[in-house]
């Protein structure tokens, strides 16, 4: 889909795109379970079908921690929560393609608390669905390696 950076910009910081909110066990996680990211996919292809922005938030519902994984039409490897950056790397009037980026917001991930991946250059595809799933298990695995020394380290300090 293509928009205008201006547009994308508007639409991002007034919230007129689509949110979609999924939950996901732990063990579907760890096991791979392609269900949520499949419903991802068919909810982004809706909305794209509409000329729609769209963002899927998957919740790990069972997790020691908040983890959440988010699924964006974005233009640029940002976040919609920093759309007003995209205004560094194009013009306003500038039209672009939207990409599909997986992005992780997790306190226990890294410095950063944040990653973000490029999935796919227009449509999900089944290889691209396995390998952000993929992403989604590492990222998870490393915040909960993360989040156990952070325990370990509390305990030493005590």
């Amino acid at each position: 889909m293509k928009v205008k950076i201006a547009d994308f910009m508007e639409n991002v910081q007034e919230g007129n795109f689509n949110q979609t909110s999924l939950e996901i066990s732990k063990d579907d996680l760890l096991q791979e379970d392609l269900w949520s990211l499949n419903k991802a996919k068919e909810q982004l292809e809706k909305d794209v079908a509409d000329n729609k922005l769209s963002q899927v938030m998957i919740h790990v519902a069972d997790a020691e921690f908040e983890i959440n994984f988010y699924l964006e039409t974005g233009v640029i490897n940002l976040p919609f929560d920093d759309a007003k950056k995209v205004t560094h790397f194009f013009d306003d009037d500038a039209e672009v393609e939207t990409k599909i980026y997986l992005s992780t917001a997790c306190d226990y991930l890294n410095a950063s608390k944040f990653h973000i991946d490029l999935i796919s250059e227009n449509v999900l595809k089944n290889a691209e669905i396995k390998h952000a799933m993929d992403i989604m298990k590492d990222n998870y695995e490393t915040s909960v390696e993360n989040f156990s020394n952070k325990e370990e380290v509390e305990k030493e300090d005590k």
